[in-house]
Formats: structure tokens, sequence, C-alpha cells
């Protein structure tokens, strides 16, 4: 059969970082390898990127199946518009939904006319098994995968089918970006997330051998988007050694791990350093405190902080990371961050806001206690239920600690910085994201749709508050 699989291009994002990681679809290409390996024809669009409105792709690639992803809950709009438009195409393209976001969270597209099948679980399986059962002439059900996958069944991914999209995918000033995965899903608990719920607080590993073939078709930068980096000591010391004996070097890899994994294993680290020329590591920080850290469920203390770091700096890594700020902050709240940041010379931080997302046991606590039920306003950057301070404070407050990172361009990196650490032709790209970012330190920004229900104007600007 022929398979269009689409990834959808999501609302404009007004706050946060997410229009500066713009990185390539792999969910897609491990699921167009696993379509390709049972006999079909995929295609993949990227619409964020592509020139041909959708009715045009549809006309050139006749499928008789569009799989459009819904990675993250921001996304669900974006899907259920493009869903709509495939049908007002052609009624009889039977359209299916999968990706992290759809399996978490099912309800946000579950009542669209326009969407036959949604794929709860990963979709190498899911969606070959609905598209297998439609060749044959069976009426599917919606999937939902009990059983995780084994990745040593998974083939590698088709990374051709998105080739001609590959310069615009960046990691903020690297740009073009890979990315890559070696492993799933995540041990640990935090009340956050809900990666630990699609995959059972589990982990699982790709063979090793199949994650050297696809290191070596990835480019010079490089994004490595497990969930948790370093999980396993035994395997990663197995990989590194893997991917040594290969000649390919990068210029920049990105892992995202956790503080006490790297603080209690300093030779792992050695082990993987030699891989690239800049080596980045994104940790969770998340809180300044360790009675924060706890009621978010992290599983470790900021004891650990300083040694990570040690060990990190002394190796030559990047750090990096992000902090959440909780809607029931008090001033003094902030203020402890800031001297936290200051502590520990963390500047290449990003903070975000405590958000129940649905799908997680998180938001099933809480939802009681939100006042905004509109999905796009979960993006991390909005208030959804009151703060404790005055919204305006709140948000003062809030671009007061993103005005301490290395984004503000009045700060110690100025712009010229930037513009050194990339190549003249990729500048004008790299302006106007810089440019972007200076919205996450203007309070008004988020004032401007930041009004709750029923708290009305007095709330939102801070007067008479208290």
């Amino acid at each position: 059969m022929k398979i269009l699989l689409i990834k959808p291009k999501p609302d404009s994002f007004q706050f946060g970082l997410a229009p500066f990681f713009q990185t390539e679809p792999l969910g897609l290409q491990y699921i167009a390898a696993s379509l390709e390996q049972a006999g079909h024809t995929v295609e993949i669009r990227d619409m964020r990127f592509e020139r041909l409105p959708l009715y045009k792709i549809l006309q050139k690639s006749s499928p008789a199946v569009v799989g459009i992803t819904c990675l993250h809950i921001l996304d669900a709009t974006a899907v259920l518009r493009a869903a709509e438009a495939v049908k007002a195409y052609d009624p009889s393209i039977f359209v299916l939904a999968g990706g992290h976001a759809a399996s978490a969270y099912p309800e946000a597209l579950r009542e669209s006319p326009h969407i036959d099948s949604i794929c709860i679980g990963e979709g190498e399986e899911a969606i070959t098994t609905t598209v297998d059962a439609l060749k044959k002439g069976y009426d599917p059900h919606n999937p939902k995968n009990t059983a995780l996958l084994n990745l040593a069944h998974v083939p590698v991914p088709n990374r051709k089918l998105v080739s001609r999209y590959q310069k615009n995918y960046c990691c903020l000033n690297f740009m073009p970006v890979s990315t890559l995965e070696t492993s799933r899903g995540c041990v640990y608990r935090c009340k956050f997330c809900s990666v630990w719920q699609v995959y059972k607080g589990t982990t699982r590993f790709h063979r090793l051998e199949d994650v050297r073939t696809d290191y070596e078709a990835t480019g010079a930068n490089l994004f490595i988007i497990d969930d948790l980096f370093w999980s396993d000591e035994e395997k990663s010391h197995e990989l590194a050694k893997m991917l040594l004996k290969s000649k390919e070097r990068k210029n920049w890899i990105l892992t995202q791990s956790r503080l006490d994994l790297v603080a209690n294993d300093p030779h792992l680290l050695e082990a993987w350093r030699p891989l690239a020329k800049y080596f980045d590591i994104f940790f969770g920080f998340e809180a300044a405190t360790s009675e924060r850290l706890k009621d978010l469920n992290k599983g470790c203390g900021v004891d650990v902080v300083s040694e990570a770091l040690k060990i990190a700096r002394r190796l030559g890594f990047g750090v990096t990371g992000n902090f959440i700020i909780d809607p029931d902050f008090e001033e003094s709240d902030f203020r402890t961050l800031w001297a936290f940041l200051e502590e520990h010379q963390l500047r290449r931080v990003g903070f975000t806001i405590l958000t129940p997302l649905p799908g997680t046991k998180y938001f099933d606590r809480v939802k009681d206690e939100l006042l905004v039920f509109d999905l796009a306003r979960y993006d991390l950057h909005h208030l959804l239920k009151r703060p404790k301070l005055p919204v305006k404070k709140f948000f003062e407050l809030y671009c007061e600690s993103w005005r301490r990172s290395v984004l503000n361009l009045k700060g110690q990196k100025k712009w010229w910085h930037w513009a050194k650490e990339v190549s003249p032709q990729k500048i004008p790209r790299l302006a106007r994201i810089l440019y972007r970012t200076q919205k996450l330190m203007d309070p008004n920004a988020y004032l401007s749709e930041n009004v709750l229900p029923d708290t009305g104007c007095m709330q939102a600007t801070g007067e008479g508050a208290m």
C-alpha cells in the first residue's frame, strides 16, 4: 500500500524554545522503515518546512493511508486540521494518528470525525498492524499495544525520506542537526513527565550494531534524543566502545541525562568525550532546593549538583539544562533560584512553568484546580491556574530568570558572539532566532495572553491584588 506520513505544522509558538529546537521527525523515519520492511511504499512530508500545500502532496502521492504524528499535546490542533484537510480532499483515504501525545492522551483526538484510527503505543507495530489489516480488507480497530517492543527487532530509521528538509533542522545555533535514538523510556517517576507512563517505567535499548549504523548515517551535529542517556552503565560503556571503533566523529553532540548518573560514573563520560569536538549535556535541574526536587519526585537532591558539574566541566562537556517554575513560587523562591544559578555559574539554562500535561497522573490529580483547558496553552509558558503572586509580579520575576540566561543579548554573550559560532550564510537565520528569544524576557508579552478566567484585569495587571 502507498502510505503518506505527515509531521504537521503546529500553530505558532508564542513562547519557549520550541521554535529554536526544530528537529527531524525521527519517529516517522522508524515507522517508515518498519512499513517498508512489511512491503509498503512510504513517503514522509514535514509540513513545517514543506512548500507544497497538503492537497498538492495528496495529488502527487495518491496514498491509501495517511498517518499523522502527534508528538506533543500542542500538536493536537494541527493534527485535527491536517486530518480534516485529507478527508476534504478524498474521504476514502484512511487517516490514522499516533505519536507520544496521542498515546498519552488520545482524548485530544478521539472525537474527530476525520480520524479513522488512533494508534496507541509504539508506532512501528501499531501502524504496521493497522495497515496490514487494511490491506487484507479487514476493518481495523484502534490498536493498543500492551507489550513494549523489543528494539532489537526494530529496523534502523530511513533517513533518506527527510533529506530534502535536513538543512532546516536545528538546535539553536547548531544547524543542520540530526537526531539519534539509542534507547527508549525512563525508570524514574518525575511527576510532571508522561514518558515513564507511556513506556511503563522501563528503559530498552537498540542493538549496538544498529546504533553504530545509524550513527554513521547522521550529520556533523547530533542530538541524541534518549529520554535518559547513560541510564545503564554497562550498556553505555559497550556502546561507547562500539562507536569509537567507527571513524565517524561529530562536531557537536547533545545528550539528556541526570546529575546523579554523571556524578556516580566519571569514567563513563571519559569514554564518550572523544566522539565530538563539542559535547553538551542537558540536565533536568528542575529546582534549586532538595525540598522542591522531592515534591517533583526527581529521586535525588541538590547535593549531587556540584560534583556532577565539576566532573562534566573538567572533562570538557558543556552544561545546559532547565528549571521548573512553580505557580506557587513566592518572591523568595525566585531569589533562591537566582542565587543557585550564580553559585553554580549556570547561564545556558531555560525556565518552564510547572504544567500538568494531559495524560499524566499529575494532570488527573490537579485538573479540578485548573482554569485553562485550551491545549494551545499547555506549552509550559502559560499559567493554567492562579499563581500565589499577582500575575504581573509572577511574570516580572519569571522574565528576570530568563534575563540571567545566555539568551539575554544585553548580558554577557552579545549577538556578535553568537554570530561567530555559525557560518556566514546561517547568520540571518540565527539572527531571527535570537530576536525571537528576547520575547522570553518581556513580561508584557506573557501578560497579553495569560489572563486567567474569573481573575479579571486587576489580577492580570497586578493592580489591587493582595
